[in-house]
């Protein structure tokens, strides 16, 4: 059986193509190009078509229109629920979770076997969210990430215009130039808020232990600053979609 997969975001998607569960393909294109995919998809023979989208209702309908030319199917679409798989939504009113959100803390319960855990999804915006005991979400947080923190630098002053800049953020010592100072000190923003927020969720889960997963295109650089264990798991979003879209 095979099943594509696809976690669309605002600027990237990334896709993967499991054949009895096993992961037999995966690429990723600008959210924007999705219909270039075309030749390369049109390979594949997929029984069904999971999707998370947060790029919107013309990329929503574009993957329509692709998958009815390509192989006949309707896509399915992920959507964020009360409850699904052992896990209880934490907001109020649930639709109003981002469904990338969802399937983070999906996945992060499946790959920790239930246990608690804090989420981190490192893309365009960072969102953190509680998973507790018995698979209660409980909320979270969300933050710019590391390029809308630059770019508001960049143009809200005239003179902190500054790139990413990988040797300025091997260390987090005090930068003695612009460019270190701003690539390090967003780097200790997001480090600072992550580790507060897992040794909140620790003390919440009276001792249990507590999983710390990072996904995200800035997971790996956000992760390689932090002093407690993680675990970096690029398509955990993926991972959660066969639990929302069986």
């Amino acid at each position: 059986m095979q099943v594509l997969e696809l976690d669309v975001g605002n600027t990237r998607a990334k896709w993967r193509l499991l054949e009895d569960g096993i992961v037999a393909q995966r690429g990723t294109a600008a959210t924007g190009a999705l219909n270039a995919l075309e030749v390369q998809w049109a390979e594949f023979s997929p029984d069904r078509v999971r999707v998370a989208n947060v790029g919107g209702l013309r990329v929503a309908a574009q993957l329509e229109a692709l998958a009815r030319k390509i192989w006949g199917l309707e896509p399915l679409f992920a959507q964020t629920s009360a409850q699904c798989a052992g896990v209880t939504c934490g907001y109020a009113d649930h639709t109003r979770l981002g469904v990338d959100r969802w399937l983070a803390v999906l996945g992060a319960f499946r790959a920790g076997g239930g246990t608690p855990a804090l989420v981190v999804d490192c893309g365009s915006a960072v969102t953190i969210d509680f998973l507790q005991q018995r698979g209660q979400h409980s909320g979270g947080y969300i933050l710019p990430g590391l390029r809308l923190m630059r770019d508001a630098l960049f143009h809200s002053t005239d003179a902190v215009k500054v790139t990413f800049d990988q040797a300025a953020s091997e260390n987090l010592a005090p930068g003695t130039d612009t460019q270190s100072a701003v690539n390090r000190g967003l780097l200790v923003t997001l480090r600072s808020t992550i580790e507060q927020c897992h040794a909140d969720a620790t003390a919440a889960a009276a001792g249990q232990e507590m999983g710390l997963y990072l996904t995200g295109g800035d997971a790996a650089v956000i992760a390689s600053t932090l002093e407690i264990p993680y675990k970096v798991v690029p398509e955990l979003v993926l991972d959660g979609l066969a639990a929302a879209c069986p």
